[in-house]
């Protein structure tokens, strides 16, 4: 499979989710605090380069990926994810700097399911929707079992299938930003690029 068809495939499996997540919502009720960034300020989040794909071929196209990529390797003193944007003068909130091409970690942390090792459904989001959305979250409990909770293994499988190499292997939010620019980057070394290359 060509780099440009694996970054679609991608998007593809990301605009599903988008849309799974969306009816939980509606259903639930809970959301994200705008400006909050709370799951950000985690340090560490890991993830694997896959996820990274289309965001480092969006780079690429545009023309940073090289300046992206020497960014992250100069970047030292902090773990945190290198697309966050902390608010200035503040211990809180914050935004993702490349909302579009934030990885599936991003997209189902918050409004999506997990088993634990029982096998029991458990849902996986943060202390502020906890409490302060408690119906929502309590709607959401009761959604647990039913078809409308998204279970955060499934899109990690769907993704494992597009490059099982690179959508299975965990390592920290920057490394895989860092992996998928490796990627797409060297991909292009020797190629003229082209918009639907």
């Amino acid at each position: 499979m060509s780099l440009y068809r694996k970054v679609r495939a991608v998007e593809k499996v990301f605009g599903q989710l988008e849309k799974e997540v969306a009816t939980f919502q509606k259903a639930t009720g809970m959301h994200c605090v705008s400006g909050c960034g709370f799951c950000c300020r985690k340090p560490d989040i890991n993830a694997t380069p896959l996820e990274f794909l289309p965001l480092a071929w969006h780079l690429h196209m545009e023309g940073t990926s090289l300046e992206f990529y020497d960014s992250l390797k100069n970047e030292s003193g902090t773990s945190l994810c290198a697309l966050f944007r902390p608010f200035e003068n503040s211990d809180t909130g914050g935004k993702c700097s490349n909302y579009s091409g934030r990885g599936l970690i991003c997209r189902l942390f918050g409004f999506t399911a997990a088993r634990n090792k029982h096998g029991e459904a458990r849902l996986v989001t943060c202390r502020i929707i906890k409490e302060n959305q408690i119906g929502e979250y309590n709607r959401a409990l009761d959604l647990l079992n039913t078809k409308k909770v998204v279970f955060m293994r499934d899109y990690y499988f769907k993704l494992s299938c597009i490059d099982p190499e690179l959508g299975r292997t965990m390592m920290p939010v920057n490394e895989a930003i860092k992996s998928a620019l490796e990627v797409v980057m060297a991909y292009y070394a020797y190629r003229r690029t082209r918009k639907s290359a």
